[in-house]
């Protein structure tokens, strides 16, 4: 595939560009070279500079100012997460092996870290599965998997690759009203919702969410960030107790700021931003329709909540697989999500049960801010003429 940046992007779940208010933002930022820690005049700037940056982030997800706590990215602040609770429940019950539950659908930042410790007999974990019919998991079957050795229960708020919202909100208020103050660490990684619908850490019931700015225009670093509730888990990362103890190591300031004016830009405009991405995606898949691909494509989980800027599509009157088809599309860029290999297919289609025939042949369309409905006219006109019977001799 070229890299024909002319191209229509449609790849903003994998990363979204740096918003030019950003980058302006971490240039500036460049000159806060002094350490935040110390104490003379260019430090207390840069200091200044990270806390309005987490200000903006507390307000995006809800939380004090203090509850903010800067990573490197997601699969830090995942990691973290999983190493805390199990210390926590080690140190409280040191003649039980730790339970966790998760799904089957998490990302990577989340699965491995867990199969590693249930490899070396560290932890037991319970991989509740999706309906296959809905793409999400239920509240009762995250309440069935509970035992008394449960430390911690991590689940996505919506998959990077099917768009689907899991019901986080419904879980953690299931669980915290059965338990109370038994509950255990509550926590969400929130990385692909983040920046397209709003999220109240305090109404979801959480303790902890994990946030990263390069899906939503920033760059590419993250955040831990913590309930109101007080609960938190120690510390990973042992050092000069920057972070206010919680995550040490001297900031990288242009990248904080960077993350805080994504947030600042968000705040300013999430109920039009919302609506643009809702607009995109619903036209894309009402273009299908209208088009010769009526009976040739299966959108998937449509009748579940979902976010507004995915839709996962399989078309299958393609004669081959779905990376195969992004090779040969020359409007624009998109995703499998996947290895492209026409002998393999998303692990995440085929956790949710979507049968090989069909999930290899689907492609994920995930717009942007920027997308214009013309862009979708071009895209939807190529996939057309890609994916009628007349062009298979072809291929």
């Amino acid at each position: 595939m070229s890299s024909d940046i002319s191209r229509i992007y449609l790849d903003n779940n994998a990363t979204t560009p740096l918003d030019d208010r950003v980058k302006n933002s971490i240039s500036e930022a460049l000159n806060l070279w002094a350490n935040p820690s110390s104490n003379n005049e260019n430090a207390t700037k840069a200091a200044e500079a990270i806390a309005e940056a987490r200000n903006h982030l507390a307000r995006m997800f809800n939380v004090e100012n203090d509850g903010v706590v800067f990573t490197s990215g997601g699969t830090e602040s995942n990691n973290w997460v999983i190493e805390g609770a199990i210390q926590t429940a080690r140190k409280l019950n040191r003649n039980e092996i730790p339970h966790v539950i998760t799904t089957n659908i998490e990302h990577p930042s989340i699965l491995e870290p867990l199969k590693r410790r249930e490899e070396f007999g560290e932890i037991t974990v319970t991989y509740v599965s999706v309906n296959p019919l809905t793409g999400f998991v239920t509240s009762q079957s995250v309440n069935d998997s509970l035992t008394p050795s449960t430390c911690l229960i991590t689940i996505m708020l919506a998959n990077n690759e099917t768009g689907v919202l899991q019901p986080v909100e419904e879980i953690c208020h299931l669980i915290r009203d059965k338990l109370k103050e038994k509950s255990p660490f509550l926590h969400s990684d929130v990385a692909q919702a983040a920046g397209k619908i709003p999220i109240d850490v305090k109404s979801l019931g959480v303790d902890a969410v994990t946030v990263v700015g390069h899906k939503f225009y920033g760059p590419r670093n993250g955040a831990l960030i913590f309930s109101p509730r007080g609960i938190r888990i120690p510390p990973m990362l042992l050092g000069g107790n920057q972070e206010s103890g919680w995550r040490s190591g001297t900031e990288n300031t242009p990248m904080i700021v960077g993350l805080g004016e994504a947030a600042r830009i968000y705040n300013e405009g999430y109920t039009n931003i919302e609506s643009v991405l809702r607009q995109n995606r619903d036209y894309f898949e009402e273009l299908l329709v209208k088009k010769n691909l009526r009976n040739s494509h299966v959108i998937h989980f449509l009748g579940s909540p979902r976010l507004p800027n995915t839709s996962s599509v399989a078309f299958l009157d393609y004669p081959s697989h779905g990376c195969d088809l992004l090779e040969k599309c020359r409007t624009f860029y998109a995703s499998t999500g996947a290895a492209c290999h026409k002998n393999e297919c998303s692990p995440i289609l085929k956790a949710c049960g979507i049968p090989f025939a069909i999930a290899s042949k689907t492609v994920r369309i995930s717009f942007g801010r920027s997308t214009t409905l013309a862009q979708i006219d071009t895209v939807v006109e190529e996939l057309e003429k890609l994916c009628s019977p007349l062009t298979e001799n072809d291929f």
